[in-house]
């Protein structure tokens, strides 16, 4: 993680700079929440791409999720 010291400062009425300043003044605590029917949309299994890699989320047949590469 970058420290603060790295970010640049917001100036004049940036609005992406104020939206950088709100949430480090304010961070969200409660992360958001996606219901696995929604992602997986009918589907038992979901492809997911994270930093180049490819992660497969798949709901076994006892309901259980499980994330594999």
């Amino acid at each position: 993680m970058a420290k603060d010291d790295d970010c640049p400062p917001s100036v004049g009425g940036d609005a992406r700079g104020d939206r950088h300043l709100m949430q480090r003044e304010a961070p969200n605590p409660l992360p958001r929440v996606v219901r696995s029917d929604a992602l997986l949309a009918g589907a038992s299994q979901l492809a997911i791409l994270h930093n180049d890699t490819l992660y497969f989320l798949r709901e076994t047949r006892f309901g259980k999720l499980i994330l594999t590469k």
